[in-house]
């Protein structure tokens, strides 16, 4: 007899599948470098402030994770008011956290291969990191429930 998934169950107030905290977890990891600038602006530290404005700091990648950032606004906004745009978003989240994913990986392959000196601490880190940008790709895309639930949005209300 099959197992019936109990997260199948966990809908919210308009009926929709509520978004996992594993989930909200991984669109953040996705968004890490984000994450990581805003810790530094709130740092109030001027060295570290001096870093994030100088070419010490990969701005590029921050580019790269803006549909990171907008998925997970994209979540934060799913409900019927939700606008037009959140629920184009949404709908497309797993080929978005695929295609994060996959340059998360190629930026760390390319910092790996272009490194001069290898030490543990930040090419084993990053190494890391690009193994778990996989792992949240391939569990968005291999299981079911994560593929019902970025197949719906709550439907707009009429008025």
């Amino acid at each position: 007899m099959a197992q019936l998934d109990e997260r199948f169950l966990d809908v919210d107030a308009h009926g929709s599948l509520r978004v996992p905290g594993v989930l909200w977890l991984g669109m953040a990891f996705l968004a890490r470098y984000f994450i990581l600038a805003l810790g530094l602006v709130f740092s109030h530290s001027q060295e570290l402030l001096d870093a994030l404005f100088t070419n010490k700091f990969v701005w590029m990648v921050l580019v790269l994770e803006i549909p990171a950032v907008a998925l997970l606004m994209a979540g934060a906004n799913r409900g019927p008011e939700g606008a037009a745009a959140w629920r184009m978003l949404w709908l497309r989240g797993r080929v978005i956290i695929a295609a994060l994913a996959a340059l998360h990986v190629l930026y760390a392959s390319w910092m790996l291969w272009t490194s001069d000196v290898w030490r543990p601490w930040p090419e084993l880190l990053l190494a890391s990191c690009a193994l778990l940008d996989i792992a949240i790709a391939y569990g968005v895309h291999t299981d079911g429930f994560f593929k019902q639930l970025f197949s719906e949005f709550p439907a707009p209300t009429v008025k």
